[in-house]
């Protein structure tokens, strides 16, 4: 009985706080092609919220939207630098920004209201910077959102380690001598 509640006691610190992976302690030669290259990920929301700050910044200190959208690319996080990276070199390249703003939507639609904000800014030549400060409030909703939703899912799985090994252990451990005990002072 004892082996079994260390046991659930030893299952329960493991998925409490599971081992770190193994690392490789040798290298060996590889072909360049085995080579893993880091993948292109899509920006976050977080990161383009970050990259969002930084346009309104310029857009509010009188930057035309490109040189903000530049002013933005030069201090925003990698994955979103990467993204208006895009945009300017189309734009550099003679297409109109409405372009690069619309491909960027298309590639990773957390760009959307961001895109659409300032493409109808360029067209009906509106001041934006209202705009993007509610687009910049909706998008820190959801991220809060989001947060919350994990912080929530974090209390549902710590249970799972509790009901499984240390309330089978604790029975095992206390209840069941205390109740043969008092069975055999019943019986004796």
């Amino acid at each position: 009985m004892t082996v079994i509640a260390i046991a659930c006691f030893c299952i329960a610190a493991y998925l409490y706080f599971p081992l770190p992976p193994k690392k490789l302690t040798h290298q060996t030669s590889v072909a360049v092609d085995d080579i893993p290259r880091p993948e292109t990920r899509l920006a976050s929301n977080s990161e383009i919220l970050r990259a969002l700050e930084i346009i309104r910044l310029g857009i509010s200190s009188g930057m035309t939207i490109s040189d903000a959208l530049g002013f933005a690319q030069q201090r925003a996080p990698v994955a979103a630098a990467r993204e208006l990276e895009e945009v300017l070199k189309q734009f550099n390249l003679g297409f109109p920004i409405t372009r690069g703003l619309q491909q960027i939507a298309t590639n990773n639609p957390r760009w959307q209201p961001i895109s659409d904000t300032l493409i109808t800014s360029l067209n009906s030549g509106s001041s934006v910077s209202e705009q993007l400060a509610d687009v910049e409030f909706v998008l820190q909703s959801s991220i809060d959102t989001e947060k919350l939703k994990r912080i929530k899912s974090v209390a549902v799985k710590s249970v799972l380690p509790l009901g499984l090994c240390f309330l089978p252990a604790f029975i095992l451990l206390a209840v069941i001598p205390i109740v043969a005990g008092l069975l055999t002072g019943i019986a004796g």
